[in-house]
C-alpha cells in the first residue's frame, strides 16, 4: 500500500491527541484528514478486522473498501466535510482478505487547528446478511431461486416503459406450464416433483439473455419476459427452442424423466399496454396450447380474446344458475340387454337458461371445471340423484335401483364431496350399491394419490365404480385390471362402427370377454340404431343406453318408461 507522505509519522505523532475521541464500545474509531488518509485508528481495528492500528495509519481509507463500494465512499467524502452527521455503509477489507459490512458514522471536527473527520465504524455484517435474506425471500421463488411474481410485475412495468424509448421492438411474455406435472408430483412424491422443477428452472435459465427475466408463479407455472425481440416469429422460435430443450431426458434421484410443456405467447410494442393485461393474454394463449393437446406453442390474438370473453360469460352464467337454482338434472335410462328392461339411469346435468331452454353440458362443463364451479354444480346433481334413487327403489322395487353420476379427479380428492356422498346415502336410506360413480380414463391416469384413495374408499363403502368413455384416450385393456372397477362403459365412437366395421366388432368382443373375465359389467353408450342394439346382444354386452331406448328426461319420464317397457328384450326377428 502507498502511504500518505508524512501521514504515518504525522498520525503517530499526534496519536496522543485523539484518545478522548475513542468510545468505550468495541466499535472502531478513526480519524482521517481532508484527503481521506487515516491519521488515527483505535485498537478495535485489530480485533474487528485483523489490522494493527499502525498498519492503517497513513493509508487512504478507500483502499480498504470493497472495489464496488469505494466509489460510494469517495462520493460521500465531500458530504462528510460539509454536512453534520453522515452515515455510510460499505464493505471493509479484513487482513485475511475477506470483507465485513460496516456502518461509518462520521462528523467533521476541528482539533489542534486542523479540520478532520472522526468516524465510528461498526460491524453490521449480520444485519446486512439478515436484510439480504429478507430481500431474497421477498423477491425470489424459495424453491428454484428464480424471480417471484413481485419482481416479474416490476420487470414487466419497466419493460413497457422502455418500449416508449425504442421502436420496432417487442416486449414478449412466455407463459409456461409443465404438462401433466401433477402426475409426477402426486405419484412419486413432492420431493421428486421439486427436483424436476429445479431441473426445468435450470434449463429455462439457459435460454435467458442478460435483460430477460424468468419467474415462477407457483406450482409448475413459469413466466419468461424477453425485451427487444425483433418480431412475433422470433418470439415463437424462442418458445419452440424451450419446448425442444424441455423434451430432453434428464435424471432425478436415479430415474429418467422427460417433461413436455405448453407455452402461451403474448407480444406488444405499445408502451401503454397494461402489465397485468399482458400477463393475462399470455395465460389465455397457454389455455389454447393446452386445448390443442399440450406440448406446443400458442400465440395470443383476437380469437383467443373472443374465446376468453366467451369463457367469462359462461362462468358468470353458471354462477348465476347456481345462485338462482337453475341447475337441472335429467336422467337417461340404462337397459339390461339380457333381462329386457331398464335397471338404472345416468344423471346428466343441464342448466335452464333465462328463456327456459335447457343447456347441454358441452356448453358449460369445461368452464365450470376450470373455475372450480363443477364441485358446486355436481353437489346439486349428487343430491338429486340419491334422492331419485331412493324414490325409484320405493316405487319400482329392486329391479330399478341404480343411478350413475359422473365425477372428476377433483371430486375424488375432495374430502368434503366424498363426505357429502356418505351423508346423502345415509339421509335417504339408499344402499351404497344403488349409486355408481363414473370416471374417465384420463381422470384415472391423472388422478393424485388422494384421489385414488378417495376412489377406493367409495368402493369399499359399496358404491359402484365404472370406467366411462372407454376407448377415447389411452384405451389400454390393462386399466381394467389396475383400477378398482365394477363396470366399464364403451364409448359411442365404438358403438357407431360396431355394425359396419369387423375390426371394431372384434375389439368390442375382446373388451367384453376380458371384462367378464375380470367380473366387470360392460355397458355400451350412445346406441341409436336397432342393428347396433342387436349386435351388442349377440356379442354378449350386458347393458346399453342411448336414443334407441330413451332420451334423457325428467324422473317422471323414466317412471313411465320402466312401467311400460316391453318384455322380452329387444331381439332381431
Amino acid at each position: 500500500m502507498v502511504s500518505h507522505p508524512g501521514g504515518a509519522e504525522q498520525g503517530k505523532a499526534k496519536g496522543g491527541s485523539y484518545p478522548y475521541l475513542v468510545a468505550t464500545s468495541g466499535d472502531l474509531t478513526t480519524v482521517v484528514d481532508l484527503d481521506g488518509y487515516f491519521l488515527y485508528c483505535s485498537a478495535a481495528s485489530q480485533g474487528a478486522f485483523g489490522w494493527e492500528p499502525d498498519e492503517l495509519v497513513g493509508e487512504r481509507e478507500d483502499r480498504f473498501a470493497h472495489p464496488d463500494d469505494a466509489p460510494t465512499l469517495l462520493s460521500r467524502r465531500s458530504e462528510r466535510f460539509h454536512l453534520g452527521l453522515v452515515t455510510t455503509s460499505y464493505r471493509f477489507l479484513r487482513r485475511d482478505g475477506s470483507y465485513r459490512w460496516v456502518e461509518a458514522t462520521s462528523r467533521r471536527v476541528t482539533t489542534e487547528g486542523a479540520d478532520v473527520v472522526v468516524s465510528t465504524v461498526r460491524d453490521i455484517t449480520e444485519r446486512q446478511e439478515r436484510a439480504a435474506l429478507l430481500e431474497l425471500r421477498a423477491t425470489t421463488d424459495p424453491l428454484t431461486g428464480v424471480a417471484n411474481r413481485t419482481v416479474l410485475m416490476d420487470r414487466l412495468e419497466q419493460g413497457l416503459r422502455r418500449l416508449g424509448r425504442s421502436s420496432g421492438r417487442l416486449l414478449v411474455v412466455l407463459y409456461l406450464d409443465l404438462d401433466r406435472f401433477k402426475v409426477i408430483n402426486d405419484s412419486l412424491g413432492h420431493h421428486i416433483g421439486d427436483d424436476v422443477l429445479l431441473k426445468m428452472a435450470e434449463r429455462l435459465t439457459g435460454h435467458l439473455r442478460p435483460a430477460d427475466t424468468l419467474a415462477r408463479l407457483g406450482g409448475d407455472e413459469f413466466v419468461l419476459v424477453a425485451e427487444g425481440v425483433t418480431d412475433e416469429a422470433a418470439a415463437i422460435a424462442l418458445a419452440n427452442r424451450i419446448i425442444e430443450d424441455g423434451r430432453r431426458p434428464f435424471r432425478v434421484d436415479g430415474d429418467e424423466f422427460s417433461c413436455t410443456m405448453s407455452i402461451g405467447v403474448a407480444c406488444t410494442a405499445d408502451y401503454q399496454h397494461n402489465a397485468e393485461a399482458l400477463l393475462s393474454e399470455a395465460d389465455l394463449a397457454l389455455y389454447r396450447a393446452k386445448d390443442r393437446g399440450r406440448d406446443q406453442v400458442a400465440v395470443f390474438d383476437e380469437e383467443v380474446r373472443t374465446t376468453a370473453v366467451s369463457r367469462l360469460a359462461t362462468e358468470r352464467m353458471v354462477r348465476r344458475a347456481l345462485d338462482e337454482g337453475r341447475i337441472v338434472v335429467e336422467y337417461q335410462p340404462i337397459v339390461d340387454l339380457k333381462a329386457g328392461h331398464p335397471v338404472g339411469a345416468e344423471a346428466l346435468v343441464r342448466i335452464r337458461d333465462l328463456e327456459q331452454r335447457l343447456m347441454l353440458p358441452g356448453s358449460f362443463l369445461e368452464v365450470a371445471e376450470e373455475t372450480g364451479l363443477l364441485i358446486k354444480t355436481d353437489q346439486v346433481v349428487l343430491a338429486d340423484a340419491v334422492k331419485q334413487a331412493a324414490a325409484w327403489r320405493a316405487r319400482l322395487g329392486a329391479k330399478f335401483a341404480g343411478v350413475a353420476i359422473n365425477v372428476t379427479a377433483r371430486h375424488l380428492a375432495d374430502s368434503e364431496f366424498r363426505q357429502a356422498i356418505f351423508e346423502h346415502l345415509e339421509a335417504n336410506a339408499v344402499p351404497p350399491g344403488d349409486l355408481q360413480i363414473e370416471v374417465t380414463e384420463q381422470v384415472l391416469m391423472e388422478a393424485s394419490h388422494s384421489a385414488m384413495t378417495g376412489l377406493r374408499a367409495l368402493r369399499d363403502l359399496g358404491v359402484g365404480v365404472g370406467l366411462d368413455d372407454f376407448g377415447t384416450r389411452y384405451s389400454s385393456l390393462a386399466y381394467l385390471r389396475q383400477f378398482p372397477l365394477d363396470f366399464v362403459k364403451i364409448d359411442k365412437s365404438f358403438v357407431d362402427d360396431v355394425v359396419i366395421d369387423p375390426k371394431v366388432r372384434a375389439i368390442f368382443a375382446a373388451i367384453i370377454v376380458l371384462s367378464h373375465a375380470l367380473d366387470l359389467t360392460v355397458v355400451a353408450e350412445g346406441v341409436e340404431l336397432p342393428d347396433q342394439g342387436q349386435v351388442l346382444i349377440d356379442l354378449g354386452c350386458d347393458r346399453a343406453q342411448g336414443f334407441l331406448y330413451a332420451r334423457s328426461g325428467p324422473p317422471e319420464d323414466v317412471d313411465s318408461l320402466v312401467l311400460a317397457w316391453p318384455s322380452p328384450p329387444l331381439r332381431a326377428p
